[in-house]
């Protein structure tokens, strides 16, 4: 207890963590943890049981020895999540959120695993099972059901590093993860530089002349945002590194923890130099045990030679890492709810400004950059700004990791030029449609943003292009959707996820989304009625632009669009 508490300005940041080694301890939340907690910590009660209500994976109620989460969102639904949802009931002979006789096992639907390129996908416990199948999650129910251990089955996602690439270069090299390895390949090079040779306003300059922009979906300028941190404020500042990957069809931040976690502590380095950090967050979700698991052990690699911790580099800088755990909230990606997660309260977004680079974590200037992001500064500061404009546009330059997942033969993530062509995405990089269908539509950047149907598929995966075609490049993951898709049964899995993610802060979102779900709902029921399709756009129409964070928008964009391009299929719901 007293190695999480020291590692934050305030006690009370640790109250997640906390929970989850009692968790662990006592198999949920019981009323004495909490007590437990908030004497510990010196903090409310109230606000140790508004953290325990709020997050999904802190459980209030008993769960199995092996929990088991099943992801039944859209990139999974695609490939027959649900048959298997099925499956484990009956093998079980538990409904979801049961706990079986014995006491063993009991699972859950899960809203995103954050990897949706090995879809369908399943937790049991903290072990990852991709590309599941009926036989697959036979076998795997057996073997629990004996006794037997289940051994982590390493998702088989299709990656093929970019010759010359920034992130995914050392994708395929296993040893990667290791220090020796990493160090063979060149890593710390540029962090050793950055603090011994550069000076913090060189770094950021450098990195604002590549013209880097942010890879979390928001796409501002990274260097740009580095600047927003006032000089002359005392105190500690902080960097937080945005690790909760929630937004359904992305899977790319989790690869870069697992394949190659030195260059994002490189990158870390570099930017916390330039900021003025000494203290930098990573905030991994829950759900990302082995992704946490490799990078922890990295960052206890760079401090056993000396790159973190006290004078680093045989410098006067100091700097620490740490890595901090979600707890299943989509919400706190938007990064303000991140620094209310992080602070140990429930992840309710600001309302700005004040903006985190002035008013952040504690109250203290703070950066909030996403792990792709941050992953590139060790390529800018080794190959300098010009290098990294080569590729790409000139206002969306460098490259990107892209996200493929639905109805492609070869899902993945690819490291690819900003500005690659969308339509060379799905039938070069993805290997085409399965089984000889027919394109009907496909979500470019991760389920918040506009559909777009196949006449409109020819364009550049850039900030500006995808957004001229009616949508966004967002986090650049494409979810793709054959002919045999109705488009009212995929809108009601992409709204059921945000109603549940929504914090419930809003009114707007609150109640909208809700709203809008049961209406879809009913309708694919075959209770629709004269009116609805009018209900859901004016509902929509409300959402956008009236929240606080960008969730109200995330949820109303799939419902215009959907019912704009597919009215048929919504009208053919609709009972006179």
């Amino acid at each position: 207890m007293t190695d999480l508490i020291h590692r934050y300005e305030r006690p009370g940041a640790a109250l997640v963590p906390l929970l989850f080694e009692l968790q662990a301890r006592d198999g949920y939340i019981t009323p004495a943890a909490e007590q437990e907690a908030a004497a510990a910590l010196g903090v409310d009660m109230r606000i140790v049981h508004a953290a325990t209500a709020f997050y999904p994976l802190l459980f209030e109620k008993p769960v199995g020895k092996t929990h088991i989460q099943i992801c039944h969102n859209i990139s999974c639904s695609l490939v027959g999540a649900e048959p298997l949802i099925d499956l484990l009931e009956r093998e079980l002979g538990v409904k979801e959120r049961e706990v079986t006789p014995d006491g063993l096992t009991s699972f859950q639907r899960a809203e995103c695993l954050g990897c949706c390129a090995d879809a369908p996908v399943m937790l049991v416990g903290e072990k990852l099972f991709g590309n599941l199948t009926e036989e697959k999650v036979k076998a795997i129910i057996a073997k629990l059901k004996a006794g037997e251990n289940v051994e982590n089955d390493t998702p088989l996602t299709y990656t093929e590093p970019l010759l010359d690439g920034v992130v995914s270069v050392n994708f395929l090299l296993t040893e990667a993860k290791s220090l020796k390895v990493a160090e063979e390949r060149g890593a710390y090079k540029m962090a050793r530089k950055a603090v011994l040779d550069m000076t913090p306003d060189q770094i950021r300059e450098e990195v604002k002349a590549a013209g880097l922009r942010g890879q979390g979906g928001a796409g501002f300028p990274a260097g740009v945002k580095w600047g927003f941190v006032p000089k002359d404020i005392p105190g500690p500042r902080y960097l937080c590194v945005n690790g909760d990957e929630s937004e359904p069809g992305t899977c790319k931040d989790r690869e870069i923890m697992r394949r190659d976690p030195h260059r994002l502590i490189e990158g870390i380095i570099a930017a916390s130099k330039a900021i003025g950090v000494h203290t930098a967050y990573v905030y991994i979700r829950r759900e990302f045990y082995e992704p946490r698991q490799i990078l922890d052990a990295a960052i206890k690699e760079a401090y056993a030679v000396g790159y973190l911790g006290k004078n680093i580099f045989g410098s006067d800088y100091n700097l620490d890492i740490y890595t901090h755990p979600g707890a299943g909230a989509y919400i706190c990606g938007e990064e303000t709810g991140l620094i209310e997660s992080l602070e140990g309260k429930k992840g309710w977004p600001r309302i700005k400004p004040p903006f985190p680079a002035v008013v952040g974590l504690f109250g203290r200037p703070t950066i909030v950059n996403n792990i792709e992001t941050i992953s590139n500064i060790p390529y800018i500061l080794q190959n300098g700004s010009a290098k990294f404009r080569q590729r790409g546009t000139e206002k969306s330059p460098g490259t990107k990791l892209f996200g493929i997942s639905g109805h492609v033969k070869r899902p993945g993530v690819h490291e690819l030029p900003m500005g690659f062509s969308l339509k060379d995405l799905i039938y070069g990089i993805a290997g085409g449609i399965r089984d000889g269908r027919a394109l009907k539509g496909v979500i470019p950047g991760g389920s918040s943003v506009q559909i777009l149907k196949p006449d409109e598929i020819d364009i550049a995966l850039d900030f500006e292009s995808v957004a001229k075609a009616g949508s966004s490049l967002g986090s650049g993951a494409a979810i793709v959707m054959d002919d045999t898709v109705f488009m009212p049964w995929a809108l009601e899995i992409i709204s059921r996820f945000y109603a549940h993610e929504s914090c419930g802060q809003c009114t707007p979102c609150r109640e909208g989304t809700a709203w809008a779900y049961k209406i879809i709902r009913r309708m694919n029921q075959g209770r629709g009625r004269k009116g609805d399709i009018e209900t859901l756009l004016d509902l929509a129409n409300n959402i956008e632009g009236q929240t606080i964070c960008p969730l109200g928008a995330a949820a109303a964009w799939p419902i215009q669009a959907m019912l704009k391009k597919f009215p048929e299929e919504f009208e053919s719901l609709i009972k006179s």
